[in-house]
């Protein structure tokens, strides 16, 4: 009777684990063929039931394969000896989650390849292990094909977990005459009210300083700003405001194991071109928190530049405060201006385009914040509308400003630096002949250079 007893118990203790295995279920969504050297996306479903606690996740690649993070649900992540793992301390509370990460095929890869997986877990103080079913893989095809199609590479989003994970990243190369033109990084809104927005300077010809600002209220916890960098440029720190700052395989990470309590925060990195050619080169990323223990993500958004001579040139042209040499009207040099058919020498109460202060109507209000305007000419002398119609076929308001020991002429004012260069764009194309022009830029009514006025502004430099 006892025998009994005990068989019936074993029986009963075996239909219990049965019964609770069946609650486990995990696919893998792996596609049937690659290419080599191509990026895919696997996501893998786990139907746990009311799991929780510890539990592993391994996924074994064949050689060939490499594979990178993109969404963890809070695991932490690593790959090595051709084994990727998402450990849990304490799986997700949802009875069914999805995990993703990114198959990287290498350019010799060939053939079928099996992967194979299995997720170990705790129950009644014992470990048990669920086998994944194996999924083969064909890779086939040109690799060739793949780099130029960039089929199907597209750049992975980050893991959102704060181990010293390995995400990869697709980077731009130089785009030919015929590419599009470069798009700006739009600032990026995710839930909760966060906005991201990247700034990118070109300080030398071959470097760059790249500043990101993250408005997030009263957010905190966990928190992750990914950049993926093109290839060949070297990053290093600048501003990490507290973060741990990470760089790997063109990636350069913020992590915040707790976010700080400003509700702004602004990081700040250097870019130095290695030898590359001059060019159009992006950079994108993300910046992923936890907002009600989910996990959120908020695009950076594309910032396209350009490096090399040329460009550094023409944005010192517009940095560079006005020397002597340049930009001067040689006949407003002279001790007396020379009289031209129809020019005259004016009066300053003959001068009314220009922003002088006008002592019955009281001192104009001071210049707030940042301004751009163009420059039109330089000289040692004080003219009116009249000359510059007569001489340079110019009728539109200008203004006036004493700055080292020049009387500069400029026109307009912008908020925008992009309006600037339109403006000087629209005075060369007009056929005026001005000694200028170029964009000036202004801090509160102080001269400053382009290059600040783009920092103090979070405005991008346009060619």
């Amino acid at each position: 009777m006892a025998q009994l007893l005990v068989l019936v118990d074993l029986i009963g203790v075996l239909l219990l684990e049965l019964f609770l295995l069946a609650d486990i279920r995990i696919t893998q969504e792996v596609p049937a063929t690659v290419m080599p050297g191509s990026e895919t996306r696997v996501t893998v479903t786990v139907e746990k039931g009311d799991l929780s606690g510890f539990a592993k996740l391994q996924i074994d690649l064949p050689e060939g394969f490499t594979c990178t993070a993109i969404e963890t649900k809070g695991a932490s992540f690593t790959f090595s000896d051709q084994k990727a793992k998402f450990i849990w301390m304490a799986l997700p509370a949802q009875p069914s989650f999805k995990i993703s990460y990114n198959l990287v095929a290498s350019a010799t890869a060939a053939g079928q390849m099996p992967i194979n997986g299995r997720f170990s877990y705790i129950m009644d103080n014992e470990r048990r292990t669920y086998d994944l079913a194996t999924a083969t893989v064909t890779v086939m095809g040109d690799p060739a094909v793949a780099a130029a199609t960039g089929e199907p590479t597209a750049p992975a989003a980050p893991a959102m977990d704060a181990s010293n994970d390995i995400v990869s990243a697709a980077g731009a190369v130089p785009v030919t005459a015929a590419a599009p033109p470069p798009v700006p990084a739009t600032p990026g809104q995710g839930p909760g009210g966060v906005t991201v927005e990247r700034q990118v300077t070109l300080v030398s010809a071959s470097e760059l300083l790249v500043e990101v600002r993250i408005r997030k209220g009263d957010i905190r916890g966990f928190g992750k700003l990914q950049e993926n960098l093109p290839p060949g440029f070297t990053p290093l720190e600048k501003t990490s405001a507290q973060a741990i700052f990470t760089t790997q395989d063109r990636i350069v990470k913020f992590v915040w194991l707790n976010l700080p309590a400003e509700p702004e925060l602004k990081v700040a990195y250097k870019l130095r071109a290695n030898g590359l050619p001059d060019g159009d080169y992006s950079v994108s990323g993300e910046f992923g928190y936890l907002l009600n223990d989910e996990t959120q993500r908020v695009p950076v958004g594309v910032s396209t530049f350009t490096i090399g001579n040329m460009a550094f040139s023409a944005l010192q042209q517009d940095s560079a405060p006005l020397a002597p040499t340049e930009a001067k009207d040689t006949d407003l040099t002279l001790t007396e201006l020379k009289e031209r058919p129809g020019t005259t020498q004016e009066t300053a109460s003959e001068r009314p385009t220009t922003t002088r202060p006008d002592p019955s109507r009281g001192v104009p209000a001071p210049e707030k914040g940042i301004a751009y305007k163009v420059q039109i000419t330089a000289a040692h002398r004080e003219v009116g509308r009249e000359y510059f119609a007569g001489r340079h076929r110019f009728n539109e308001p200008f203004s006036i400003e004493r700055h080292e020991g020049w009387i500069k002429y400029t026109t307009g004012s912008f908020g925008q630096y992009r309006d600037a260069r339109d403006k000087r764009a629209a005075l060369v194309a007009a056929g005026h002949e001005l000694p200028g022009p170029f964009v000036t830029a202004y801090n509160n009514g102080v001269r400053v250079t382009v290059q600040e006025a783009l920092m103090l502004s979070g405005q991008s430099w346009v060619q």
